[in-house]
């Protein structure tokens, strides 16, 4: 029989590895492994797994019908082959090719260690367009197109029932030694249809003037990404299925926020090409000579403040405590943390990085470290972006709608105080029922005198280390940069590939 090994592809609709199992008329035995060791990283938290979980439960139910439930194991994934093999004539394995954390890149060639020594062949499909090796990125784009716009696998009709129902279990929950609290409001897994639907027809049509913005982001953001971190959305499907809704509605506000969206999921496969092609940019500087900048100066003070969102400034504090609460942030909200983090309060990005991987449900390796280096400004091909947190906050929640609801504490003082309230005398404070370093914390830094800092650190770091700075940008460019399609191909490329290849 063929073994189905699930990993972050939670869905049965175009899914390479099940309709490759299911193609040579031999049974298929899907397997989903809890793997202790990965629960006790320190970029995975609980709030990740009660996600899961609940897309294991709706999957179970899918497999289900189909004829041959999931099975759901805990343990090492060796251990767990080995078992299995006492009691089921494996002769082949599927799954997806995963762009995961280091630890899930170590585990990969230990179990495929494991098969070829029992001689055992393990086949892998993409789940996105990332491209095992990738020899050149000047052929990125066209590789990325051609496997995007590919036909999709169809679903097998059934599977037939090889497994006694004495194997079932309750589904096995991961331990950790130390968490954060679980999502107050997180978005569920069961509402992955209805937020694809929901997106296509009506709220896309918000998304180029709204996702910017905080308290129009919920909304107006697809809100998708959980779903295609786990697989439960094909990221192919969603691409087409985007451009079809898109050529079909005649709303000019729909269509320009499909248009958007459509040219936005290129990035989701260009940054995690970045991640499959250099594993290490998890732990150590895209570009090695930022190595030694930050690393010394980590202040615990600061960053619990930023951690826990009581850094003093409403904006900032706000979002942390957004994403604490619900598990989800808009992009500009991300970025600004991040920025805030490694510029003001000029912390190194890592930790930065593994509070915000545990915070985020949607966490995604391939994306998440990405683009934590290049908001840290560590990748030495893309600007340095120190968003200035009043005037972000004068700009992007100017009636304080998004820091009202995250900050009640701040409810009573009006809007030209909100995005400062630092400026309010003692008097004022009492009147507004919020007294600086009692109700709210006073700043932890002075932005305008944090970004003065930052801006002489790095140039005199730059003028330090200037000597092999020009070679090391040429090979992160020749590796990781997008590339701009030839011209002459453009005269020729339909309204679909342009979009394609537009990274607004």
């Amino acid at each position: 029989m063929h073994l189905l090994w699930l990993k972050r592809d939670l869905r049965l609709d175009d899914h390479a590895a099940l309709y490759h199992a299911a193609q040579h008329g031999q049974p298929v035995l899907p397997v989903y492994i809890v793997e202790p060791d990965y629960w006790q990283q320190p970029d995975t938290s609980l709030r990740h797994w009660a996600f899961i979980s609940t897309a294991l439960e709706q999957l179970q139910i899918q497999f289900t019908a189909l004829g041959q439930p999931l099975l759901v194991f805990y343990g090492p994934a060796s251990r767990v082959f080995h078992e299995l093999l006492q009691y089921f004539p494996i002769t082949a394995v599927y799954s997806h090719e995963e762009t995961g954390n280091l630890w899930s890149y170590q585990r990969d060639i230990a179990v495929a260690g494991f098969w070829q020594q029992r001689g055992v062949p393990w086949y892998q499909y993409k789940q996105f367009a990332v491209f095992r090796p990738l020899a050149n990125r000047d052929l990125w784009f066209k590789q990325a197109d051609a496997w995007l716009s590919a036909a999709l696998y169809p679903t097998p009709s059934s599977l037939p029932f090889i497994c006694p129902s004495n194997w079932q279990a309750p589904l096995p929950s991961p331990m950790r030694t130390k968490d954060l609290p679980a999502c107050i409001e997180p978005q569920q897994a069961q509402h992955c249809a209805e937020t694809l639907q929901s997106f296509l027809q009506q709220r896309a049509q918000s998304y180029r003037g709204g996702i910017s913005f905080a308290a129009k982001a919920a909304n107006s953001c697809s809100r998708l990404s959980p779903y295609l971190s786990y697989g439960m959305i094909s990221m192919r499907a969603l691409q087409q299925l985007s451009w079809q809704q898109r050529k079909n509605t005649e709303n000019s506000r729909q269509q320009q926020g499909l248009d958007a969206f459509y040219s936005r999921l290129r990035w989701h496969c260009h940054f995690m090409q970045k991640l499959e092609d250099e594993p290490e940019i998890e732990f150590r500087n895209m570009h090695r000579g930022f190595d030694g900048l930050r690393e010394t100066a980590f202040c615990k003070d600061a960053f619990h403040a930023w951690a826990t969102g009581n850094t003093g400034y409403p904006f900032i504090d706000a979002a942390m405590r957004s994403l604490l609460h619900t598990g989800w942030l808009h992009f500009r909200g991300r970025a600004m943390l991040v920025a805030f983090a490694c510029y003001h309060l000029w912390l190194h990005w890592r930790p930065v990085a593994l509070h915000l991987a545990r915070c985020f449900v949607d966490y995604e390796p391939g994306i998440h470290y990405p683009q934590i280096q290049m908001q840290a400004g560590t990748t030495g091909i893309n600007p340095n972006r120190m968003y200035n947190p009043i005037k972000q906050s004068l700009q992007k929640d100017a009636d304080g709608v998004f820091i009202r609801t995250w900050l009640p504490e701040l409810r009573h003082i009006p809007t030209s105080w909100l995005h400062q309230p630092w400026l309010l005398n003692k008097q004022q404070q009492q009147q507004y029922l919020c007294l600086l370093g009692r109700d709210y914390p006073q700043p932890v830094i002075t932005a305008e005198h944090a970004m003065r800092l930052a801006r002489q650190r790095l140039k005199n770091w730059l003028s330090e280390h200037r000597q092999h700075w020009s070679d090391e940008k040429k090979r992160i460019v020749k590796r990781h940069a997008s590339r701009n399609r030839p011209i002459e191909r453009r005269k020729t490329i339909s309204r679909q590939q342009l979009t394609l290849f537009d990274e607004r």
